[in-house]
């Protein structure tokens, strides 16, 4: 497979990782945390084609649903949490979703879901594996860095409403996950 069609790939795959990080950005995240979360979302995406591959293409259709669905779950719960602490108006620290323990690893499972779905037909177009998840895996972890660096710039800029704005774009991503699901 042409390179340019694994970085293409890999660009589409860390568009949710892109998008839940502008959003945590807007509504503030820690500088630890934000490295954190950018190396567990490119590890997440390193090891979800991998495991997409080991799995085959025989369980993909059941088990591509339902981590579509969980993942679709969790991202409209967040969202729903940041949208409706914004419009209470509630103290800003209490808005930020938590991704302390196992949050953390939920929230990079959840946007890494789709890589896990590539895994199951990459080994028929890719020869060479490992360099081919490793491309995916820090195209992601940029992507989410920069969601974060963007979100925090446009925070400052909008202010109060910048939580409300990451909840929306969180309720969008698991609407289109979810819209996914159904043929």
């Amino acid at each position: 497979m042409a390179p340019a069609w694994v970085i293409a790939v890999s660009v589409a795959l860390g568009m949710d990782a892109f998008s839940f990080s502008l959003a945590l950005g807007l509504v503030g995240i820690r500088n630890r945390t934000a490295v954190q979360l950018v190396f567990t979302i490119a590890l997440f995406h390193v090891i979800m084609p991998l495991l997409g591959i080991w799995a085959g293409q025989e369980l993909g259709g059941h088990f591509g649903n339902l981590a579509t669905g969980m993942g679709t779950v969790i991202l409209l719960w967040l969202g729903s949490k940041m949208l409706l602490g914004a419009l209470r108006g509630k103290e800003r620290r209490s808005r930020i979703p938590s991704l302390k323990g196992l949050g953390i690893y939920a929230l990079a499972g959840s946007v890494s879901l789709d890589a896990l779905s590539v895994g199951f037909s990459l080994g028929t177009f890719v020869s060479q594996i490992v360099p081919a998840t490793l491309m995916i895996g820090f195209t992601a972890g940029m992507m989410t860095g920069g969601g974060i660096l963007l979100g925090r710039r446009m925070g400052t800029w909008l202010g109060n409403q910048a939580e409300g704005l990451g909840g929306i774009i969180l309720l969008l991503i698991g609407i289109r996950m979810g819209m996914g699901l159904i043929h």
